[in-house]
């Protein structure tokens, strides 16, 4: 055998599984960013739009409701954060992962929360692949090809739950709409039809068809549901009384949807590239990992936000078109990409916010914008008050005496309470009736926080003072500060720093959104999949 032939051969046996890669070293997610992405992403208002995932997936109006699905395991999306992380009113990426939703760290890893089991197949069929030798030298901002590219010749199809209805609805398409059973027979086409359940089965124009239908436009890729377009397909499921409302959609496509939508379609093209990549690598993580589920994804920050045909814009669809097919790998597997709104400074190792010691999530130092409320931001509250939130959180002490807490300060190096990124893993509230230790999640949900980068000041306002911490209570009517830094969950990559990183691209640069991703993601490599 030719030397030259084995790093293909190789290549080819790796990547040709990169779509039944069992388990992935990612935790498990339910969601932004934190807050993904950012996660955080996450949605909210900047300047015209921020990106907090703070938007829920809603079909038409009030009768139509997102399926529930199973909340995250703690790493675990949006913030989003993305804010949900999280992420939400000021200027911050729909996030990723971003948001409130945390997914429990196993060793199985998953951005965002698990769905009920099935033995359902995905309706994406698995890319072929074949590999093609090139004598491509690899450069510092070059998608990395070594030896060998492998291609994948068909974009994979995302199967995403726009949400589940009772009441019947329109679906129509320009040149009209093929009706599928499950078996793919063809039933009809109309301009218009109406769709609806009717006991265990879908109806069409009010006639029952099968458990499973499918809607294709006749001609072209966009139809519309309850007056919103979408692209691709629709597969109505009829479950318990309910239909559950699939879109069946390439990969790209999507891409087209949630890009704008995580991220601000102003930013600098890095950014919005780095997103796009970002968000490809997520998808396709989430889709080995729900790949026996009845969908991959939903349309809320619990996965990343998508708005279908009227959220696309140009400069976000022309990003997903300069990096099309590119994925982060580790291990040769696609990523866990995590991202949030803003990393207030520094990002955080996952071990320190899930649990699991993730090796592409590192904290490293962000560049996200200092002087924005995203960054930096100050609430106050009482003694009293912050007593009640223990109460009922069934964590009471009684009157709180103080806080056991290391007190903020440079990022870098962690501490037995804090991340490397000075985020809170653990504070211990003393008080007359004993005392209580609350993890920096909880804590953070308890009193309402952008992220759990904090630190309390009681009776010291500290942007009037020194800015030293003070966690002693005098007894009386203490005020408490809490001064923090950051939306979301911290892991992975800061929307807002991507975007103040992405001013630094020399002219002629085309391809910065690597810099961008190989920072905030550590060890990752770059490939064009298809």
């Amino acid at each position: 055998m030719k030397k030259k032939q084995l790093p293909l051969m190789i290549m080819t046996t790796l990547l040709l599984g990169i779509h039944s890669f069992a388990t992935v070293e990612a935790a498990q997610v339910v969601g932004k960013s934190g807050t993904k992405p950012v996660v955080a992403k996450s949605s909210t208002t900047m300047s015209g739009k921020t990106p907090v995932k703070a938007v829920r997936g809603t079909i038409g109006k009030s009768t139509f409701k997102p399926l529930v699905t199973k909340t995250a395991p703690k790493v675990t999306a949006s913030t989003t954060l993305r804010p949900k992380v999280t992420a939400t009113t000021t200027v911050k990426p729909k996030v990723t992962a971003q948001s409130s939703v945390k997914p429990k760290v196993t060793t199985v890893a998953s951005a965002k929360p698990k769905v009920v089991a099935t033995t359902v197949k995905p309706m994406g069929t698995a890319p072929a692949t074949t590999s093609r030798a090139t004598a491509t030298v690899v450069t510092k901002n070059q998608v990395e090809q070594v030896t060998t590219r492998v291609r994948v010749e068909n974009t994979p199809d995302v199967r995403v739950l726009l949400g589940s209805r009772r009441q019947d609805a329109s679906v129509s398409s320009a040149n009209g709409v093929t009706v599928l059973t499950s078996n793919n027979g063809k039933v009809g086409s109309h301009k218009v039809i109406s769709v609806g359940v009717r006991g265990n089965k879908i109806a069409v124009n009010g006639k029952a068809l099968d458990s499973v239908v499918t809607l294709k436009p006749t001609s072209g890729d966009i139809f519309t549901f309850e007056g919103k377009a979408y692209r691709g397909a629709l597969t109505l499921r009829a479950n318990n009384g309910a239909m559950m409302v699939i879109n069946a959609v390439p990969l790209e496509s999507y891409l087209y949807g949630v890009v704008p939508q995580e991220a601000i379609p102003s930013w600098p093209a890095a950014a919005l590239e780095a997103q796009a990549v970002a968000a490809r690598t997520y998808a396709l993580h989430t889709m080995e990992q729900n790949k026996n589920q009845l969908y991959d994804v939903s349309t809320s920050t619990d996965h990343q936000v998508y708005g279908g045909v009227s959220g696309e814009t140009q400069s976000t669809t022309a990003a997903v078109n300069h990096t099309k097919g590119v994925v982060m790998l580790y291990n040769n597997r696609p990523i866990n990409a995590l991202f949030h709104s803003d990393g207030g400074g520094y990002t955080e190792d996952s071990v320190n916010v899930w649990g699991n010691d993730i090796p592409y999530l590192k904290g490293v130092k962000d560049f996200s914008n200092s002087n924005s409320s995203a960054s930096n931001w100050t609430v106050s509250t009482s003694r009293s008050a912050l007593e009640g939130k223990l109460n009922a959180a069934s964590k009471g002490v009684g009157k709180l005496k103080s806080i056991q807490l290391t007190p903020l300060g440079n990022p870098g190096k962690a501490t037995a309470d804090r991340g490397v990124s000075g985020r809170i893993k653990s504070a211990t509230f003393v008080g007359t009736a004993g005392k209580v230790t609350v993890s920096g999640d909880d804590l953070r949900g308890m009193l309402g926080l952008k992220s759990t980068l904090f630190d309390f000041y009681v009776n010291q306002n500290p942007a009037s003072s020194t800015g030293k911490a003070y966690h002693t209570f005098t007894g009386k009517n203490d005020t408490v500060y809490i001064k923090g830094h950051g939306w979301g969950h911290g892991l992975g990559m800061s929307q807002w720093g991507a975007a103040e990183m992405a001013k630094r691209a020399g002219t002629g640069d085309t391809n910065y959104y690597q810099t961008i991703l190989r920072h905030y993601y550590s060890g990752i490599t770059l490939k064009k999949m298809y």
